[in-house]
């Protein structure tokens, strides 16, 4: 170092705007906060995308086998058969999808961490003494591994939105296998359902019941018994 020369301390780094970082304890929180608002930004877009497909098939522009097609799971448009698959209830019993033949039935799957499952629960809550009128059970599943997100466990989920309807006979919770979930729901989409007639024949396939609930009693009310 030539004499007379001193060199100036190392000025500290200009902050870089929009950089800003909080504290390491807080990243954690933060995080998780952005990732639920992230999904529940997610679950309004669907409602609202689903809305818009239910307003063209209410005015001609669509049918059970357009839905069917847009969800990408088994066909409503030949009628075939529901193909069979496992699902285990809240309660703990091992069922399969054959076995709910014998009473028309819509089979239901949902995460229990996105705000259009949420808001079809709780909008369904309020159907199922219609549905039960027209001899039409609900069958709600989690799809396997809640689809790789951390939610509620589907009895907690189902308790919360369900409320007095949670116990009801004609509405059944439980959660569906890996085989189950890939079968009917191949692309991975949130709030899917069928229609499945006492013959076990897909009648109706759809999707958020929050945003299509009338085309699906009138699906419903065309398979009853009774009809």
């Amino acid at each position: 170092m030539s004499k007379g020369k001193r060199s100036r301390p190392s000025a500290p780094p200009a902050p870089v705007r929009g950089r800003h970082q909080p504290p390491r304890h807080a990243q954690s929180g933060l995080s998780v906060r952005l990732r639920w608002w992230s999904w529940g930004l997610g679950g309004v877009i669907l409602v609202a995308v689903i809305a818009v497909i239910a307003a063209t098939a209410s005015s001609g522009g669509g049918s059970s086998a357009a839905s069917a097609g847009a969800i990408a799971g088994p066909s409503a448009s030949d009628h075939g058969i529901a193909p069979d698959g496992r699902f285990t209830t809240t309660a703990g019993a091992s069922e399969t999808v054959a076995s709910l033949r014998g009473q028309p039935t819509l089979l239901w799957f949902v995460t229990t961490w996105c705000s259009s499952c949420q808001a079809g629960t709780q909008a369904m809550s309020s159907q199922i003494p219609t549905l039960a009128a027209d001899h039409v059970r609900v069958v709600e599943l989690e799809l396997s591994g809640d689809l790789g997100q951390p939610g509620p466990a589907i009895g907690e989920f189902a308790r919360r939105l369900a409320g007095r309807r949670y116990h009801d006979p004609a509405w059944t919770f439980g959660t569906a296998s890996a085989g189950l979930t890939h079968t009917y729901d191949p692309r991975g989409y949130l709030d899917v359902y069928y229609l499945i007639d006492a013959a076990g024949h897909i009648t109706y396939a759809n999707s958020s019941p929050a945003a299509t609930m009338s085309q699906l009693l009138t699906a419903a009310a065309k398979i009853a018994p009774h009809a």
